[in-house]
């Protein structure tokens, strides 16, 4: 019943507050201008992090304790939020985006320490002091998830709806668990995207922008890390990693491109796959769909393997 009661109190709070905030953007001029790298033709109000977030708070503030897991969490989310807003303004260097990013992941890991080494003793003993890698394995797997679910929020509604999926498989994974303040994050926030994708799908009234796409890959990348080392079983380390592989195929596939094109890795480009699949003619909204169903494919897949 909790479960619920977080869902819908996010849900209602996302909707309520997204046009609000679409019109505040235009009002502001808080918009994502068209440009050649592109797919709209007109300004988009970009503060879909911002509605997201709020719908996530204040729906696990009625039921949770702002501290263990879901304070370092959400010490290193309003980080990323922050940061991705100034980005939405400012347009920073992908660089420096990607240092201080490491900022919040370094949170989330020091709290967590003792889970992981834990995991570590338990687990990875085998590897003697190799083990101890997993803490720079886990950093490069958090900022690289968060800017994943940025690269491929290039279409109306894909980021949102591959993160809604991934979120509620963390949340059925947690429920084997029994991982309930987990299980809280994870539906708050697919009951906010899930409000928010009303007003984002094709054509979009909203975008998530960098403050919510970052957000969303925040909290997927730190969620996944976190049931892997509560699950306490060396295999499942690939179950997030099969969950995300539309991201993160789409991510590793875009850094060897450029590189194999002697072009900076951190340089935008119009060659990820959801631009490859319109350049076949397939329509914007059929686009989205496929890949909504390949992310659906590869939970479904992670789901038969953990179960």
């Amino acid at each position: 019943m909790k479960y619920l009661e977080v869902g819908v109190i996010a849900f209602m709070v996302s909707y309520i507050l997204t046009p609000y905030m679409a019109r505040v953007g235009k009002k502001q001029n808080m918009v994502d201008i068209p440009g050649h790298r592109k797919i709209h033709e007109e300004a988009i109000p970009n503060l879909g992090g911002i509605v997201i977030f709020f719908g996530f708070l204040l729906s696990l503030l009625f039921v949770i304790q702002i501290e263990g897991q879901f304070r370092a969490l959400l010490i290193g989310g309003v980080i990323i939020l922050l940061l991705g807003v100034i980005d939405d303004i400012a347009n920073l260097s992908p660089k420096h985006k990607f240092v201080i990013q490491m900022i919040p992941a370094l949170i989330v890991i020091i709290y967590n320490s003792d889970l992981i080494n834990s995991f570590i003793v338990n687990q990875l003993r085998s590897f003697d002091l190799l083990g101890y890698l997993l803490y720079p394995i886990l950093i490069f797997w958090i900022v690289g998830i968060t800017n994943s679910i940025n690269l491929i929020d290039g279409l109306d509604g894909l980021a949102c709806g591959v993160s809604i999926i991934t979120l509620m498989t963390f949340f059925i994974l947690g429920l084997k668990l029994n991982l309930e303040a987990l299980n809280l994050i994870s539906i708050a926030l697919a009951g906010s995207m899930l409000a928010f994708l009303r007003f984002n799908f094709y054509p979009a009234k909203i975008f998530l922008g960098d403050s919510g796409s970052t957000f969303a890959g925040f909290m997927l990348a730190s969620v996944g890390a976190l049931w892997v080392l509560n699950n306490g079983t060396a295999f499942f380390i690939f179950i997030p990693v099969i969950i995300l592989a539309l991201p993160i195929f789409d991510t590793l596939f875009a850094i060897w491109r450029r590189y194999r094109g002697h072009r900076p890795i951190f340089q935008a480009d119009k060659e990820h796959l959801h631009h490859r699949l319109l350049a076949r003619g397939i329509s914007h909204k059929n686009v989205v769909l496929i890949l909504w169903g390949t992310s659906a494919i590869c939970s479904v897949i992670a789901l038969v393997l953990a179960l």
